[in-house]
């Protein structure tokens, strides 16, 4: 082995059980690997000239591209910035040369970089465990290293002596296309474009397992959660990973959204995320159809969504090879400045109830940081007799339902014996069922000791 690459093997596999400090706003954790993600086509990669730092350039929206320097020892970013293209910039499909030898690196007609002795004129290695075609190849000054890059924003690094990777990549190394909950709302199962599937706990973000898959595999889990079916009766079982034999019943899986356009609808009916092709994620206020929150971080389009069942944290999927976890609480929402020195309550009650979905649910936010004002508003602008407003009644009883003290759950009990506003009574009903009041069945129709009447 090249003097040095030893120490450099084990910082890499160190780099690998960390998470990327800089997180996306308002994101929790991000499932896998950080590492060597440039999060677009790479159409330039340039060592520096001692080999500890590569810098890579990809081209985003307009004449412009994002350049990104990476510690080649631990594969994270150590500074991102964004510059005009240059004039002329495009893939380079040459040979490129490792200095001091007769060896090159070509990209072949299948996208996957080929070592070719040019002297002999025969093929040394192929560079694979890329799943796009890769798009830009660098060596460093000493020859000791080769780095190599994707259209779907992948790098690896390789030691220039053995042709074997320095590193193996912790998660996908490919888009992220589908995610799936366990019935146990505490494993997700995530299947990426690299062929795999991979089982996450949730609570810590670790990958559990990860089950190769053949081409067009749907996996999916069974009806207990306790096994992953991969294709047809090749099931394999979450704990030992051993393939089950015995029949077993399947979990069925939900229609895809014939609009091609990823969504997930909370488990209260509240809210539909929506993911996009730039990268965003719109919460879409179900009462109103107006746009509550944008959560921004993913480096491509977003390819599934998916709330957990408890609805407390939305999970992403996209084609950057990521997956976050983003809490959706009313209480996650972040609040400006200036609102968290507000301090009257009519006027944040007025906003919350009147105001676009984008004012109003920081404002809701901001009353639940102070539960007794909230209640104490609650009571006074919820009188029976006031004008109906669909919209405001839904705010005001999402608003108490999130308080969830026994003042807010004493009001949402009055507003739901009040027959005056169905609509009204009904959202309320709803929310003291989800928070435990057994005085009202799932359906939301009044029960007197576990009967109906």
């Amino acid at each position: 082995m090249v003097a040095g690459i030893r120490p450099l093997l084990i910082l890499l596999a160190l780099a690998g059980s960390l998470q990327a400090d800089d997180l996306p706003p308002g994101a929790a954790m991000r499932l896998g690997d950080a590492r060597f993600r440039a999060g677009g086509e790479v159409g330039e990669l340039h060592f520096s000239p001692d080999g500890t730092e590569l810098t890579s350039r990809v081209t985003i929206a307009g004449n412009r591209s994002r350049c990104t320097q990476w510690s080649v020892k631990t594969g994270l970013p150590l500074a991102i910035t964004t510059e005009p293209r240059p004039p002329g910039s495009r893939v380079r499909w040459s040979a490129t040369d490792i200095p001091g030898t007769a060896l090159g690196i070509q990209i072949g007609d299948d996208g996957i970089p080929v070592v070719r002795d040019f002297r002999q004129m025969k093929d040394l290695a192929r560079l694979g465990g890329h799943f796009a075609r890769v798009s830009a190849v660098a060596v460093s000054p000493d020859a000791r290293l080769i780095a190599t890059a994707s259209a779907d924003g992948f790098i690896r690094i390789w030691d220039a002596a053995t042709f074997r990777p320095l590193h193996e990549p912790v998660g996908h190394s490919a888009a992220v296309t589908t995610l799936e909950l366990a019935p146990d709302g505490r494993t997700l199962l995530t299947v990426g474009s690299d062929r795999t599937a991979r089982i996450w706990d949730l609570a810590s973000g670790r990958e559990r397992r990860a089950f190769a898959i053949p081409p067009g595999a749907r996996p999916e889990f069974t009806a207990d959660g306790a096994a992953l079916r991969i294709q047809d009766d090749f099931v394999r079982d979450l704990v030992t990973g051993l393939q089950i034999t015995s029949p077993v019943r399947f979990a069925t899986r939900s229609p895809l959204n014939p609009s091609g356009v990823p969504f997930a609808i909370s488990p209260d009916g509240r809210t539909v995320a929506t993911g996009h092709a730039d990268g965003s994620i719109e919460l879409y206020e179900t009462s109103s159809i107006q746009v509550r929150r944008v959560l921004a971080g993913h480096d491509g389009p977003v390819r599934d969504l998916l709330f957990t069942p408890d609805g407390t944290r939305l999970i992403s999927s996209g084609a950057d090879h990521a997956a976050y976890v983003w809490p959706v609480r009313v209480r996650d929402v972040p609040l400006a400045a200036e609102l968290k020195r507000e301090t009257d309550a009519a006027a944040l009650w007025s906003l919350m109830a009147y105001g676009r979905g984008s004012e109003s649910y920081p404002a809701m936010a901001r009353l639940a940081a102070d539960p007794a004002a909230a209640v104490k508003m609650a009571t006074r602008c919820l009188k029976p007799g006031a004008a109906a407003n669909p919209i405001a009644d839904a705010r005001a009883v999402e608003l108490l339902e999130a308080l969830g003290t026994a003042e807010a759950r004493a009001l949402l009990r009055e507003l739901a014996e009040d027959d005056s506003r169905v609509a009204r009574t009904r959202e309320s009903r709803a929310a003291l069922t989800r928070l435990g009041d057994v005085r009202f069945s799932r359906d939301g129709v009044r029960t007197i000791g576990g009967s109906k009447p």
